[in-house]
């Protein structure tokens, strides 16, 4: 047998965790699209060197989180109108596809699973916890398809899909709306729909469920600029996005 080319596994790095509490404060919107990411600074707020930090950012480019200009300096990346087009309609096919392989494998222990999310969702304090729960129930439901490749590639967008949905449920809170309970209504619709275990009828509202991030984003001026304030989900009735 011919091991030349196989090396000791290496555990989880220094980088590798700088790179996740990073994650999380981009895709939570802590970090702002635009910020500038001074590895100085970050390195001096972890507590690390900047060579973990230099890592980690390199990593969170991969993700398509954060952009390098040509001077070095790196910033959380800034989403435009193409940017969301090419994430809503990937998202689109990708999760109309898993909706229904998802109906083929439908379970009650499913439902369940996915009935409580949209509970916890209901009860979200802050719009990163929402938007938190809103993916946890779009990656079950891609996991249940069974399609190994499709949960791939809609791994490799989780990062972006979370960021992009924090500061979609930031837009909405600015102009008025309340996301939390827009979010819950749709997922129960979502849910009703995949419960019926009409392959057709779960692909489409799937498509359509994400389809309707357009209006946000691709379909209205460009006005996405957001309030620091606008960080907690009101409460009370909220129609559908």
């Amino acid at each position: 047998m011919g091991l030349a080319t196989l090396h000791r596994v290496r555990r989880p790095s220094l980088a590798d965790e700088v790179a996740a509490q990073i994650r999380q404060a981009i895709v939570s919107g802590e970090f702002e699209p635009g910020e500038p990411l001074a590895e100085p600074v970050l390195a001096a707020r972890l507590g690390v060197s900047r060579g973990p930090v230099r890592e980690a950012l390199i990593a969170l480019e991969r993700d398509g989180l954060v952009q390098f200009a040509p001077s070095g300096r790196t910033r959380v990346r800034e989403f435009d109108e193409r940017d969301f087009e090419e994430i809503i309609s990937l998202r689109s096919a990708l999760e109309a596809l898993a909706a229904r392989l998802a109906c083929r494998h439908w379970t009650e222990e499913l439902a369940a699973a996915l009935a409580a999310n949209i509970d916890q969702q209901e009860r979200a304090k802050t719009l990163g916890e929402l938007s938190r729960l809103d993916i946890d129930l779009h990656e079950a439901i891609v996991r249940a398809s069974g399609h190994g490749r499709l949960i791939a590639a809609w791994l490799v967008m989780r990062p972006q899909l979370e960021m992009c949905l924090t500061h979609t449920f930031e837009l909405q809170l600015k102009l008025h709306h309340e996301p939390r309970n827009m979010a819950v209504a749709a997922h129960r619709d979502l849910l009703r729909d995949l419960a019926s275990e009409d392959e057709e009828t779960a692909a489409r509202s799937a498509a359509d469920h994400i389809d309707a991030w357009r209006k946000w984003h691709v379909d209205r001026p460009p006005q996405r600029r957001r309030s620091s304030s606008a960080r907690t989900p009101p409460t009370g009735t909220g129609s559908k996005p």
